[in-house]
């Protein structure tokens, strides 16, 4: 079955307006305030509903607020980007609300990680690229330190197809492959299985990443997931730095080990331990969507193989 060439929303420019949107979890005023002033030192105008800073339970306000202000911006005529703020919980609540037609005729930049890993997955089945990487409130508020500016800049700006750093990531399994780009926080993949966003991993390279989740944890996913058939046609995967994973010392094992274990098999060449979603090196934006290539012999080669945006 044959797929669309995804939607590519337009570059940005400094100046563009960027609305930053609290779709899971409640969020911190002074984690946010200094995220907004990481953008805004950038070159861009910020946009926040007054309500964002709203806390209902372990929410970012009720399911009507977030509702409302996801797709306010991003169906607004004036905003060029939409950055999530943070991650957490409940990003799967709004999906009833993201029509595919809409998503692909309001195309825009849209970036967020973890839990956000549920969105992304609304605009995968509307065949819109988007961004897996820095959120305003957690990463980008550490500036540099916190994510990879020149990375993100070079990709939504100047539009290049970038090639990625893999100085700390470790081959588990080597070998070459090209792909489109998909993926997000394991724990959100698996609960997309059997919903009308489940993702399609044909002839995709998987990203894969997650936090605070055991050795066994991550086996019984990648399990389900094979079970499901959805790594049937994956060409290649690139996983995370997957902190708090370890197994305790003198387990015997090591998490790469049970990712080794689980999937060698399928002959498809494995990358470890590059700093995108969950990860204590400068966060790296990566395109869902867009085509890429792993070149895994002697060294580590992870580069995209066409632009993430349209030109404006």
């Amino acid at each position: 079955m044959g797929r669309d060439a995804p939607v590519k929303p337009p570059a940005l420019a400094p100046g563009d307006l960027l609305g930053i949107v609290a779709p899971a979890s409640g969020v911190d005023p002074e984690l946010l305030a200094a995220g907004v002033g990481e953008l805004e030192s950038l070159g861009f105008r910020t946009r926040c509903r007054d309500d964002i800073r709203t806390v209902e339970g372990y929410l970012a306000g009720g399911l009507g607020r977030r509702r409302d202000e996801l797709i306010e911006m991003l169906e607004d005529p004036d905003v060029n980007g939409v950055i999530c703020a943070r991650g957490g919980y409940g990003s799967g609540h709004l999906l009833d609300a993201l029509d595919p037609s809409r998503l692909r005729r309001a195309a825009k930049v849209f970036c967020g990680a973890s839990d956000i890993t549920m969105l992304l997955a609304a605009f995968a089945r509307a065949g819109v690229v988007a961004f897996h990487g820095p959120m305003v409130a957690t990463t980008m508020r550490l500036g540099p330190a916190g994510y990879d500016r020149d990375l993100m800049m070079r990709m939504l700006i100047d539009g290049e197809a970038v090639e990625f750093e893999t100085a700390g990531c470790r081959i588990l399994r080597p070998g070459r492959a090209k792909g489109r780009l998909t993926g997000g926080c394991l724990s959100l993949i698996v609960s997309t299985l059997a919903t009308d966003w489940e993702m399609d991993t044909r002839d995709a390279i998987l990203v894969v990443e997650d936090i605070d989740t055991r050795p066994y944890q991550i086996d019984r996913m990648l399990t389900h997931l094979r079970q499901a058939g959805k790594l049937d046609r994956v060409r290649g995967f690139v996983f995370g730095e997957m902190p708090g994973c370890d197994p305790p010392p003198g387990a015997g094992y090591t998490t790469e080990d049970v990712i080794r274990w689980r999937l060698s098999d399928l002959g498809a060449p494995i990358l470890y331990g590059f700093p995108t979603g969950h990860a204590s090196r400068p966060n790296a934006v990566v395109p869902f969507g867009v085509e890429a290539e792993l070149a895994l012999d002697s060294g580590a080669v992870f580069r995209l193989l066409e632009s993430a945006v349209e030109g404006r």
